[in-house]
């Protein structure tokens, strides 16, 4: 079959999505006489009707429906390769949407090690929690908590995070064994609370033998970033994650005060677009942000009990 018109798929997309030829027109900036002109000739190419017209609204016929589903597809796929030439034309900046707790604590910290090893990179942050589809809305690459199984992505795994207790070093000198958390304030962040996999106080605490101590109590943060900046403060014992405690750990501002640790099943993952594949920018990031976290030294600044 002979293509029909650019035009009259791109008008019968507009009102097949908006359900309405006036609101199509305002989104192609013409005429509703020409919205109408443009499928009616497309409805004439392909020998069939598209929508049934009612008094206020307009409805799918079967063969409408069928070719929504190709024209919504083909047209976003338009609309993302567009975005990508016009990122490009603007000097390929490289946009990644980052959870706020790595962006505090790890990523901004080490970004000027990936622009010296890329000179010329020219980086946006967008730190959110919100779930951005990587190659659509202008984002370049994700970099989220969870548990993987991100549909429709590529998605890779930075590191195995292990979960352990951490504080400032003055609170750090007066925890001797576990048994000791019974007279500090515990520090909770809740993210991803309900989730199976994660590792909380009272799975740490079980794990540890600790009993007479309520899992519970103690102030609790949206946002793990928060919760650990509360224990450099020393406000209390935080649990912390690897990759987000490393580098306090190695500068001293928090310590690691027991050798118990524990594998949680969430982690940070790095979401990449599955197809087409990602400009060169976005590889180079993948490439250096998987040897920047696993090469991560975690140190412990343990604290000496007599």
């Amino acid at each position: 079959m002979q293509m029909p018109s650019l035009p009259g798929l791109e008008a019968f997309d507009a009102v097949a999505r908006l359900g309405s030829f006036t609101r199509a027109a305002l989104e192609l900036h013409v005429t509703q006489s020409a919205v109408s002109h443009r499928v009616k000739g497309l409805e004439s190419h392909l020998g069939c009707a598209l929508f049934v017209r009612r008094a206020r609204a307009v409805e799918l016929t079967v063969e409408g429906r069928l070719l929504a589903a190709s024209t919504r597809e083909a047209f976003q796929l338009l609309r993302d390769g567009l975005e990508r030439v016009e990122r490009e034309r603007r000097g390929g900046v490289l946009t990644i949407s980052c959870s706020p707790s790595l962006a505090i604590r790890w990523l901004v910290p080490n970004l000027p090690k990936f622009t010296a090893a890329h000179p010329g990179s020219h980086v946006r942050l967008d730190a959110d929690d919100r779930l951005a589809h990587p190659g659509e809305d202008g984002i370049d690459a994700c970099l989220r908590y969870g548990a993987g199984g991100y549909r429709g992505v590529h998605h890779t795994r930075l590191a195995e995070e292990r979960i352990t207790p951490v504080c400032a070093p003055s609170l750090g000198a007066q925890l001797r064994r576990p048994s000791d958390l019974k007279k500090h304030v515990l520090l909770h962040d809740e993210v991803l609370r309900s989730h199976p996999g994660r590792v909380g106080w009272r799975r740490w605490l079980e794990a540890a033998k600790v009993r007479g101590t309520d899992p519970d109590a103690g102030p609790r943060f949206s946002h793990a970033h928060m919760a650990l900046e509360a224990a450099v403060a020393g406000q209390g014992v935080a649990l912390g994650r690897t990759t987000l405690v490393a580098r306090d750990l190695a500068d001293g501002r928090l310590v690691q005060p027991f050798e118990l640790e524990l594998p949680s099943a969430l982690s940070y993952w790095l979401l990449t677009p599955r197809a087409p594949a990602p400009p060169p920018r976005v590889q180079a990031f993948e490439h250096w942000i998987l040897a920047a976290v696993q090469g991560t030294t975690h140190a412990k600044a343990r604290v000496t009990n007599q």
